[in-house]
């Protein structure tokens, strides 16, 4: 008889707890601590189990429950269309999930917190795709992002931007790779141009600014000062053909002080304003020939000295390429002549004299002839 009230006791201890434990959780309803309206397994007057919540705002949530709050996997639907699929902590979207945004955006990846945080992929709504890391929400640290157009960017974003290294592809041939701010190129960088072209320097604001080398496809190479994306400062522009300009540039043409070697053999050494020579300077031909003087447009204008390769000089003015006014001519032996030109021919009164300074000559050129007095 003892034996078997023992055997008893113990089969009740042992089941004792199966039956506590299986009252434990019950079907049920309750207004959930955040003011929804729950139905579905309960613990303890809490949610415990897997249930459904409809909130006072519309939103609809199905899936676990841990203690009376979301806990594991879960679909919350809220009122605007907008949802979420995935696991739950503490009443916050935690772990692995999917969320499908009101503007048919989705994003697939890791969540922190109720954040987007870790790695993700977001499919925008216009084809665009981002694969990468996420930090609060937004594109933080290394990433690809791919455009519906084909062109793509991969490398480091910092605050929903592009940060940091990273290559750009534009899909027609255009490259860059670089540094970036801001979502624009700012920073050392090289940028490969559809045509052929090849900038590599510096970067502000998505525009060469500061030093650069900048090769054309056609052979022609400049390296120097940058601002806003025009050669402005000091550089070389050397020329696929063997010309060769050293000095200022502003706004991308030839402007201020600057030695022009040609080829040829000749060069100037002067002022220019809008890519030509304006302003004082020297030009030495090649045959020793030296023009020194004003410049415009390219051409002597004004007062100028020429030193002729055979000794000779002239001294005076020029205009629209033609000598024009005063001038005076000397010979490598010192014989001189004094009078005026018109379009380049001799006109008007003139006087000659030797070395030492004696009139040996005078007269008047009427349209080149000479008429002695």
């Amino acid at each position: 008889m003892n034996l078997k009230h023992n055997i008893f006791s113990i089969i009740f201890l042992l089941c004792f707890p199966l039956i506590l434990s299986a009252q434990k959780i019950v079907l049920g309803s309750c207004t959930t601590h955040d003011s929804g309206k729950y139905k579905g397994e309960m613990a303890s007057g809490k949610p415990n189990g897997k249930g459904s919540t409809i909130f006072k705002n519309g939103d609809v949530y199905e899936g676990e429950y841990v203690k009376g709050k979301r806990q594991g996997y879960g679909i919350y639907t809220f009122a605007d269309g907008e949802k979420y699929e995935g696991e739950w902590f503490q009443d916050q979207q935690h772990g692995k999930g999917t969320y499908y945004f009101s503007n048919n955006n989705k994003y697939v990846g890791l969540w922190f917190r109720d954040y987007q945080q870790g790695h993700g992929t977001m499919y925008y709504y216009n084809g665009d795709r981002y694969d990468g890391d996420w930090f609060q929400d937004q594109r933080q640290g290394y990433g690809v992002y791919t455009f519906a157009t084909g062109a793509y960017y991969k490398g480091q974003w910092k605050n929903d931007m592009k940060n940091g290294k990273g290559f750009f592809d534009w899909g027609d041939g255009t490259t860059y790779s670089g540094d970036w701010a801001n979502n624009q190129r700012s920073g050392k960088g090289v940028n490969y141009y559809s045509d052929g072209d090849v900038y590599s320097g510096n970067w502000l604001e998505d525009i060469q600014n500061g030093k650069g080398i900048y090769k054309f496809k056609n052979g022609d190479k400049y390296e120097g000062d940058y601002v806003q994306g025009e050669r402005t400062g000091e550089g070389i522009f050397t020329y696929a053909n063997g010309d060769k300009y050293t000095g200022h540039f502003q706004e991308s043409a030839k402007d201020g002080d600057g030695t022009f070697i040609w080829k040829n053999g000749d060069i100037y050494i002067g002022q220019w304003k809008n890519d030509l020579q304006n302003g004082h300077g020297k030009l030495t031909k090649k045959m020793g020939d030296i023009f020194e003087g004003n410049f415009k447009d390219g051409h002597v204008e004004g007062e100028v000295i020429i030193h002729y390769a055979d000794g000779s000089k002239f001294r005076g003015v020029y205009h629209e390429g033609k000598r024009n006014g005063a001038a005076i001519e000397e010979t490598k032996d010192g014989k001189r002549w004094e009078g005026t030109y018109k379009d380049d021919i001799r006109d008007g009164k003139f006087i000659e004299k030797d070395r030492n300074g004696q009139v040996t000559g005078s007269g008047v050129y009427e349209g080149g002839k000479r008429i002695d007095d």
